[in-house]
């Protein structure tokens, strides 16, 4: 495992330039509130000036090439052939999606904090912000929904990558999950409408969990219609299988 990983970062850094969207996480806030004075406000900050958009967006895209790329380039086949299995590459694509993830949210959280001390040096970040405590904890608890919800994301897209074997198809349907949040919301609406067992669609469980800790678990369960409990176990149901999913396409998908 640690050699498909060494492979697996030498690859992400020479075919995808990991480095570039690294650094892009770091100078996204700093531009931002650096450049647009209106973004020198306490909502901004928490989202790290904005980058968490940044980070979900470079997220998805790297998810969708580190699969695609392997078959395109045909760098599958000398994996296959030293006898990694295909059930290790997988885990190692995805252990190397996950510190993918970790470095655009350290590299983003860096940057913000240089840019408020550049250019909004009174900020306080021990100031109550409410329900969600000071500005720390808020984006913690920012960054903790953004990764469930590009963890979740992340699923889809590996399982559209490996099924039409196109990464653009799956990007595409990464940033509509992403961006289009209240069509998604109008869609999980709907269909409660129409029984009450389709509070577990989906559409709702990933709306649900990206505001767990911003709502109290009582308005979460006015809201989803579900308790924050029962959210967090269609969760992990729902990841388990499309995870699943993937590797059964991952598996079976020919060279």
């Amino acid at each position: 495992m640690l050699t498909l990983m060494k492979q697996e970062y030498y690859k992400a850094f020479k075919q995808n330039k990991l480095y570039i969207w690294l650094i892009l996480s770091f100078i996204f806030p700093i531009a931002i509130i650096g450049i647009f004075k209106s973004q020198r406000t306490p909502a901004s900050v928490i989202n790290l000036g904005q980058a968490l958009l940044y980070v979900q967006m470079a997220g998805i895209i790297i998810t969708a090439l580190s699969v695609s790329q392997e078959f395109g380039f045909g760098t599958i086949r000398p994996l296959l052939s030293r006898r990694f299995s295909r059930g290790s590459v997988f885990v190692s694509k995805l252990l190397l999606n996950l510190s993918v993830y970790i470095g655009l949210f350290v590299t983003a959280f860096i940057g913000t904090v240089l840019a408020v001390a550049l250019f909004i040096p009174k900020y306080d970040f021990s100031k109550s912000l409410g329900y969600t405590g000071n500005s720390w904890q808020t984006m913690g608890i920012g960054m903790l929904d953004t990764a469930i919800q590009m963890i979740f994301v992340a699923a889809l897209v590996l399982m559209i990558t490996n099924l039409v074997k196109s990464s653009g198809a799956a990007i595409g349907l990464g940033v509509v999950m992403i961006v289009a949040t209240p069509l998604i919301g109008v869609i999980s609406v709907k269909l409660i409408d129409l029984a009450a067992i389709f509070k577990w669609n989906p559409f709702n469980i990933y709306l649900g969990m990206s505001n767990i800790g911003q709502l109290s678990p009582q308005l979460m369960k006015q809201a989803m219609h579900i308790s924050q409990n029962g959210l967090i176990v269609a969760y992990l149901i729902y990841i388990a299988l499309m995870y699943g999913i993937a590797y059964l396409i991952f598996k079976k998908r020919s060279v």
